[in-house]
């Protein structure tokens, strides 16, 4: 099964996210910080990060740079769910290292074509 960590401070996205992930046959992990981000993907390897941008003690474009610069996480797509979309909040996630950057509110069918895309390509 296709694992994907959800890395989202806010509870209510996370049940979202979860809920629409696990109906379509994913496994999901989730991490409530930049930090538990790091350490889930590096004991678990998902396939996949759904990261946010604005978390406590380590934010989502810090915890992506520490993804990327570990050989063993940094193939590991990332898509960015972030209330922030001007494009220089979109620049700065995508130069970090993320794969795709999704603004909230998202609908499932674009998060779920913007997940299988980045899958397809992995």
């Amino acid at each position: 099964m296709t694992k994907i960590l959800v890395a989202e401070d806010d509870s209510t996205t996370v049940q979202l996210v979860e809920f629409l992930l696990k109906k379509n046959n994913f496994e999901v992990l989730i991490a409530y910080n930049g930090i538990e981000a790091l350490e889930i993907t590096k004991e678990q390897k998902p396939d996949l990060i759904l990261m946010d941008v604005m978390m406590p003690k380590m934010d989502g474009i810090e915890a992506i740079e520490k993804l990327q610069e570990d050989k063993t996480t940094q193939d590991i797509p990332i898509v960015i769910l972030s209330a922030l979309g001007q494009e220089m909040d979109v620049m700065k996630g995508l130069q970090a290292g993320a794969s795709g950057y999704l603004v909230k509110p998202f609908s499932p069918k674009e998060l779920l074509d913007e997940i299988r895309a980045k899958l397809r390509k992995k």
